[in-house]
């Protein structure tokens, strides 16, 4: 079984909204995600693009031992641990109230970890339950097929070069609302990015350009592709961070 599916049937089982597995390598700065899972993917919600388990963790990321369980709820009463900002961006964007990390495996060469994103606080039934379930995870782990997480890389990243070379990489800096217009979005979505820009909700954005609360969505869902954009959130993080050509286009005409 693919590692993206085994992900999707723990974590529903589990009833957590989100999961991932990455790896950390011992020469490498950043963790690679290996693989995740979202319920809401199909959504407008922001979905989960990355591991987040070294945020989590903070120091002690490179130091757990296997087969240990880590919750946030746990570091978060801990007045030595800091969180990142955009861990805190996440849970904000998606109301995610705890976040549960496995250790693994964890060595000198590699630590591979896997992770469940909770949208309400857990009971200590459930939280007991977890625990229980970190050897038969780590020994499913330990078990499984050699090769399968270089395989799912190699995969993941060829289906993302065939994605770019058809649709062209737009690149993260682009000036959504730049005058060249690098997303090449139509008149209609231009309109409600700029609309977007200035504070509007989707329903302002209906209200204001006299259109239907379901075209509006529509443009927006085009809009997300084309700007490789995961969601609302992301997409106005991306038109803000261009803030002079957003206000050379917003104090013109349309």
């Amino acid at each position: 079984m693919p590692l993206s599916d085994a992900l999707q049937s723990l974590a529903n089982g589990l009833g957590c909204q989100a999961a991932a597995i990455s790896r950390q390598l011992g020469n490498e700065e950043r963790p690679r995600t290996v693989a995740i899972f979202d319920k809401e993917s199909k959504s407008d919600l922001p979905i989960i693009g990355r591991a987040f388990a070294a945020d989590v963790m903070g120091h002690f990321y490179t130091k757990a031992r296997p087969s240990t369980i880590w919750f946030l709820s746990d570091h978060m009463e801990d007045s030595d641990w800091t969180g990142t900002q955009t861990l805190s961006n996440w849970r904000l964007s998606r109301k995610v109230e705890e976040i549960v990390v496995l250790a693994l495996a964890v060595n000198q060469r590699q630590s591979d970890y896997i992770e469940f994103h909770f949208t309400r606080a857990l009971e200590l039934s459930e939280r007991l339950e977890l625990e229980a379930l970190v050897p038969t995870i780590e020994r499913s782990w330990s078990g499984r097929k050699s090769g399968l997480v270089t395989q799912t890389r190699m995969d993941e990243r060829l289906v993302r070069a065939r994605s770019a070379a058809q649709a062209g990489k737009l690149k993260w800096d682009a000036p959504i609302l730049g005058m060249s217009n690098p997303a090449g979005l139509s008149r209609s979505e231009f309109r409600v990015c700029l609309m977007l820009s200035r504070g509007l909700s989707v329903q302002g954005i209906t209200d204001e350009l006299g259109l239907s609360e379901a075209t509006v969505r529509s443009h927006l869902r085009s809009i997300y592709s084309k700007t490789e954009s995961s969601g609302q959130s992301e997409l106005l993080y991306r038109i803000l961070s261009s803030g002079k050509d957003a206000a050379e286009v917003a104090t013109g005409s349309l």
